[in-house]
């Protein structure tokens, strides 16, 4: 008789256990929707990704996506909390739960999806260029050896350009303080990501005295990014960029701000169109 209720307080132990361990665990889909906003994780001083425009509004081609994202998801645009992030937080805050989604120049690598679950791929970035002054000589990626190069902490290239080409590498928490430690003269140029450097030099004094002195040896596919064993967000949140593309968003976000047309939004536009996303 003491061993079977034994027993049986044994599995009512297991049970309230497993029930606990259900409610902790709780769903993050059914939480966005019953909390009726999306919290995403963006860059606002990234240029033309990310960034607060002159009248303080937050702009961009991945704010654009973020919105639509929301409208899906919990059904409107407006019901959404946009938080800065940096390269060097953006997982941290999101793993944490500061953040349901990521959408702030993510590249995908191998290392990354260890330990967060990647969303559609939605754009292809120059994955890192150089930015120099006009009477700069250099040819090679080889011969920034020993050179002081600005750039920012969490990029996937800092170690290549330690490591590979042997630069030392000044590195900081913000677009804006990496260019004004170029302008101030704590470093030869600036290794960054291609689009925004690329956006930069529309900046007529920038335009005047600097240049791209070394293209990308590299492209980054740029993902969202998503907490572990959240498959259904996961889910709808991909439905939602595929529907993104499929709308044109994506193509028309690239003309609002200054970003040329790729050929991998285009096609990727084209795909999910056909596919009746």
């Amino acid at each position: 008789m003491i061993a079977h209720s034994l027993v049986k307080l044994s599995l009512a132990t297991v049970f309230s256990s497993m029930t606990l361990c259900a409610v902790a665990q709780a769903d993050l889909l059914d939480d966005v929707k019953a909390r009726g906003k999306l919290i995403v994780g963006i860059k606002n001083d990234y240029v033309p990704f990310g960034f607060l425009s002159k009248d303080d509004e937050l702009k961009g081609f991945e704010i654009d996506l973020a919105k639509f994202v929301a409208s899906k998801i919990v059904g409107s645009e407006t019901e959404i909390e946009l938080v800065p992030v940096v390269a060097s937080n953006r997982i941290e805050l999101l793993n944490a739960g500061r953040i349901d989604l990521i959408l702030a120049t993510l590249g995908v690598n191998k290392k990354r999806a260890k330990v967060i679950d990647f969303t559609e791929e939605y754009y292809n970035m120059a994955g890192i260029v150089l930015l120099a002054p006009k009477d700069m000589a250099i040819s090679t990626w080889e011969e920034v050896r020993g050179q002081k190069l600005c750039g920012m902490q969490g990029n996937l290239y800092n170690r290549t350009l330690t490591e590979t080409y042997g630069a030392q590498t000044v590195l900081l928490t913000g677009t804006a303080d990496m260019f004004k430690a170029f302008q101030n003269g704590r470093c030869a140029a600036v290794a960054f990501d291609g689009p925004i450097l690329q956006q930069k030099l529309t900046d007529p004094e920038w335009a005047e005295k600097y240049k791209i002195a070394l293209e990308t040896f590299n492209y980054i596919p740029i993902a969202g990014g998503v907490r572990k064993d959240e498959p259904r967000f996961l889910e709808e949140v991909n439905k939602a960029i595929l529907a993104a593309e499929a709308t044109g968003l994506l193509i028309n976000a690239e003309k609002a701000y200054n970003m040329g047309e790729s050929d991998y939004v285009a096609k990727r536009a084209a795909e999910a169109k056909a596919a009746g996303h």
